[in-house]
């Protein structure tokens, strides 16, 4: 019989340089505000919302799953209406890359009963890439708490980003919803365009030499 597979072992000499190992993340790296704009659904059918935006991406320390090593950035985003000052959207997680295989993860966590896992691949120098989450998946999946499952069933989460040759990020967001009483699926999109205001600080383990 062939040897089970050595799940327990972790990575020897493992880099604590997180900024040297994100592969396509490397761009995201550091403090960014911009303007887009929300598709979004209302009682009458369909609004587009202005917004603006700040986003801060945190190098972490490398994360060994046994011999799976993970590099990856924090990220919390803060949406605002033009016009208001209350929170539009909020939003935390990680973005993770997988250097041996080129998987990509981002882990979503929202204020208002809602987590997703989405995943893809991508090159190392890679200047865009997806990332997606499928209602029922068991590995790149969608929960969501009764009331949004209930009434806003959000059945697919698909994100791109790009890393523009001007310095600029810009991605679209695609949240499919299946609208309560509504027969067809409503495409949720967000499009916004964002400028680096800060560089990224250096992960807890590498120090701040």
């Amino acid at each position: 019989m062939p040897a089970e597979p050595d799940i327990f072992t972790e990575p020897e000499d493992i880099d604590l340089e997180t900024l040297n190992h994100l592969g396509p993340l490397a761009a995201l790296a550091g403090t960014w505000e911009g303007e887009g704009i929300d598709t979004h659904p209302v009682a009458e059918g369909t609004e587009d919302e202005p917004y603006r935006e700040r986003i801060v991406f945190e190098p972490i320390d490398p994360q060994p799953n046994g011999p799976q090593l993970l590099y990856g950035l924090r990220y919390h985003q803060h949406v605002n209406k033009l016009d208001e000052p209350i929170t539009f959207h909020d939003q935390v997680g990680y973005w993770l890359w997988e250097p041996a295989t080129g998987a990509l993860m981002q882990t979503i966590a929202i204020p208002r009963g809602q987590v997703a896992l989405a995943s893809g691949q991508a090159e190392r120098d890679a200047r865009q890439f997806s990332v997606e989450a499928v209602l029922g998946s068991e590995t790149s999946g969608i929960v969501s708490a009764p009331f949004l499952s209930t009434n806003f069933t959000t059945t697919s989460y698909r994100i791109t980003i790009t890393a523009n040759d001007d310095g600029t990020l810009t991605y679209e967001q695609d949240t499919v919803l299946q609208v309560r009483g509504r027969p067809e699926a409503f495409h949720h999109i967000d499009r916004s365009r964002l400028h680096r205001v800060a560089p990224p600080a250096r992960n807890p383990a590498a120090g701040t030499g």
